[in-house]
């Protein structure tokens, strides 16, 4: 019993003596590191009082500061704005395909569903037209079954997931090339349509295809509505230039104000051939052209835009307006036109009425520039927008005091 309670004692002693030992231990490295921190932060402290420590670190921060003042002074930000469907979002890619090398492989593919949605949207277009205008399909079997095909694909279907299938582009192809869809077209400058339906249409075999990949013309033509803000920046001559393209829906227009700083240059887009269609947003109506000076005007009197903002309006799709001049009147817009339905004189009294929408107080601060043109068109677009940025460089230059 003795030598067991003896051996007893040494273990627990011995277990003691471990603890304690490591406890000891454990607590010297504690103590090391925190004396470690401690040295670490009065050396911190002492370095940061040392004069010679801070002005290294001012030094430092202005370099940053001046660095940024450089940047800043070198690049031009161009904001685009305009309502929806003015052909903005088209003006933006061809910025990319003049200054960014285009589009990716990736883009090309991707667009494939893009463009089999718009082919969609505008036989869908072209079928409520029709109805509109009391335009009846034959009483052809095939016809109406393509018909029926098609409204119950449309109906199931999202936007977003549609693909032209074998059977529904084959439908599609009936519908286009039925006699009451071609009696349709014949009016199509009286009515709501992508700028892009017959582009597309005419070309559905190539479209709807197993391998088909949008090219460069398919992806400036296709419309999809600018949601949120979009940015780009490439080098231009002797500057960067940032573009920002926001949406132009009602429901986007709130955002607007968010991209107004530091902004060089407004493009403003408007479509000039939309003089002759209504919008009807649910509570009211509108006509289009009528709606985007409104806007056109909130834009051009705010304040934000200083005196050294060029502001540039693109008259655009002018290819479309030329088209519809020689069925439609300028008249049905403006009550007071009585020019000629010629391109020049209407379009110069569309430009007046666009540029007496900016006060007299800011007319005189700075001048209104105006372009006539055809999104669609890259070299159109190439050579008037070279023209803006030269304004924008010259008036950003008087900016910072060097003109």
């Amino acid at each position: 019993m003795p030598s067991s309670a003896g051996g007893l004692s040494t273990t627990v002693s011995t277990s003691s003596f471990n603890l304690k030992v490591f406890c000891c231990v454990g607590s010297s490295s504690v103590l090391s590191q925190s004396t470690s921190t401690n040295h670490l932060t009065n050396l911190r402290k002492s370095a940061e009082e040392d004069p010679r420590w801070q002005q290294r670190q001012n030094q430092i921060i202005e370099a940053q500061i001046e660095k940024e003042r450089q940047l800043q002074k070198k690049m031009l930000k161009i904001l685009l704005l305009g309502g929806s469907g003015s052909g903005k979002s088209t003006i933006f890619k061809q910025m990319k395909i003049l200054h960014l090398n285009g589009f990716t492989d990736a883009d090309y593919v991707n667009f494939r569903y893009l463009v089999h949605s718009n082919v969609v949207q505008a036989i869908t277009q072209l079928m409520t037209a029709a109805e509109s205008f009391k335009y009846s399909p034959d009483d052809n079997e095939r016809l109406l079954q393509a018909i029926a095909f098609f409204r119950a694909y449309n109906e199931q279907v999202k936007p977003s997931e549609i693909e032209l299938s074998l059977e529904l582009s084959r439908a599609i192809a009936i519908i286009y090339s039925s006699q009451f869809i071609k009696s349709t077209l014949l009016r199509k400058d009286e009515i709501e349509l992508l700028d892009s339906a017959e582009y597309f249409l005419n070309d559905l075999d190539r479209i709807s295809g197993s391998e088909y990949r949008a090219n460069e013309m398919d992806v400036i033509r296709a419309r999809v509505p600018t949601s949120g803000i979009n940015e780009i920046e490439f080098p231009y001559k002797n500057v960067i230039l940032r573009m920002v393209d926001v949406g132009g829906q009602r429901s986007e227009q709130r955002k607007w104000i968010h991209c107004f700083d530091n902004v060089s240059g407004v493009l403003f887009i408007a479509d000039i051939s939309s003089y002759n269609l209504i919008e009807d947003d649910g509570e009211t109506q509108k006509n289009r052209l009528k709606y985007s000076m409104h806007l056109f005007k909130r834009v051009a009197n705010n304040r934000c835009f200083g005196k050294r903002t060029a502001m540039i309006l693109f008259l655009n799709k002018i290819d479309i307006y030329k088209r519809k001049l020689l069925t439609t009147p300028l008249g049905v817009c403006f009550k007071d036109y009585k020019g000629g339905q010629v391109f020049e004189e209407s379009a110069q009294y569309v430009q007046d009425r666009f540029q007496r929408l900016v006060s007299s107080e800011i007319q005189h601060e700075k001048p209104l520039y105006v372009h006539f043109t055809n999104a669609t068109d890259t070299r159109n677009i190439d050579r008037v927008f070279e023209s803006c940025v030269d304004v924008v460089f010259k008036i950003s230059m008087e900016k910072v005091g060097f003109m």
